[in-house]
């Protein structure tokens, strides 16, 4: 079986890897078509071939013309969607799944054009596009005009299910199935090996507004005020200004209890820096399935986490501690408690590894979407042209 995933902009690179990875273990000849892998991305093509079909010329410029790049992405964005049905046409996928809609109203056109091609499967990471935070307001329109083109859906929540159903998606082209744990080397360092003054807490992954890392920076800034047990370390590639964030801590004279990391980490990196830490905290303001909480599983570490999404469905929501959206007071007291309660991190430690021995594995996953192609095919001895 032929699959093509199809994720543009390389928006879950090791998401789109590990889960190809996966279809190709179980004998699928599976081609990611997306963009040529940045310098600080890690994509090793294990199992299955990477395309680099979009961007190849915005993609390129150098940095100082930026703004260039963005204007013409559309445009170009266009061009490789036509492109992308000539080479179905010529290459003749069996099953076509879609990861991402970079821009739905140009993309709806070309998703037509590809289901007479294949079946179509589309996995659906969030309710609201992005997270409302996509570069230009053309990626969050058209949201549900791109479903007619799909003849099966993939929702990793309740929450996205529901969402799916309230927008007309019948319950029978819908399969529920979990975000898998993104997995993460080894740290070559052992919990022992942490250093640091006090208790050691982290957030990480991409820093854009949704994540609610200003929440998180408030909440230390009022407990600097009355201790010094703790850092805090903010670790990710930031898709927001920082300096007003930045600027706070310092006039607050909190500096030393803070540390900014403002670059994407590798695998390794992040590996180490969670094995390093004593507290996890996902203070989102807004979220459905989280690559990042996945990763965190892992390391069996005390989970905070706000009380939205996959953090308030089975299986996750009883294995972490829950607080309020956007409620700093509440987020600070969570962690006081946890900071002077050892007794009380050993038992969200152990809830985290409880958690992760519940969560879907890659090959799970891989094997479930099987089960759905093989459903489709068997339906549907496809239209190619």
């Amino acid at each position: 079986m032929k699959v093509f995933v199809v994720d543009p902009s390389l928006f879950s690179p090791t998401y789109d890897a590990q889960f190809c990875e996966a279809l190709g273990g179980l004998g699928l000849d599976v081609s990611l078509i997306g963009r040529k892998p940045r310098p600080y991305e890690e994509v090793e093509e294990r199992g299955f071939s990477l395309v680099a079909h979009f961007y190849r010329i915005t993609e390129s410029l150098p940095g100082f013309l930026s703004p260039l790049a963005k204007f013409g992405k559309g445009a170009e964005h266009a061009v490789d969607m036509h492109r992308l049905v000539g080479l179905a046409r010529r290459q003749a996928p069996d099953i076509i799944h879609v990861e991402w809609s970079v821009l739905p109203l140009i993309d709806r056109h070309f998703f037509a054009k590809l289901a007479r091609i294949a079946p179509m499967v589309l996995t659906v990471h969030n309710t609201v596009p992005f997270h409302g935070a996509g570069s230009s307001r053309l990626m969050l329109r058209g949201h549900q005009e791109i479903f007619s083109a799909f003849d099966h859906f993939i929702p990793h929540t309740e929450t996205i299910r529901r969402h799916l159903a309230e927008c007309g998606i019948d319950d029978a082209r819908m399969t529920q199935l979990p975000h898998p744990v993104i997995r993460l080397p080894e740290p070559r360092l052992p919990s022992s090996g942490r250093s640091g003054k006090g208790c050691q807490i982290l957030f990480f992954g991409n820093i854009k507004p949704y994540k609610g890392v200003d929440i998180l920076v408030h909440a230390g800034i009022d407990m600097a005020a009355g201790r010094d047990d703790f850092h805090i370390t903010i670790a990710g590639k930031p898709f927001m200004p920082l300096g007003e964030i930045e600027a706070g801590i310092e006039a607050a004279g909190a500096g030393q209890m803070f540390t900014i990391i403002p670059r994407y980490l590798s695998e390794q990196e992040l590996a180490d820096t969670i094995a390093g830490s004593d507290i996890i905290v996902f203070p989102y303001r807004e979220i459905d399935a989280s690559g990042a909480f996945s990763c965190a599983t892992q390391f069996a570490r005390p989970i905070v986490a706000t009380d939205i999404g996959a953090f308030g469905e089975e299986p996750v929501r009883d294995h972490v501690l829950r607080i309020p959206v956007e409620n700093t007071p509440a987020l600070r007291h969570a962690l006081e408690t946890l900071i002077g309660d050892e007794n009380e991190r050993k038992r969200l430690a152990g809830e985290s590894r409880r958690l992760h021995g519940k969560m879907y594995s890659w090959e799970r996953f891989a094997g479930d979407c099987r089960g759905v192609y093989d459903r489709l095919l068997a339906a549907s001895p496809h239209r190619r042209r």
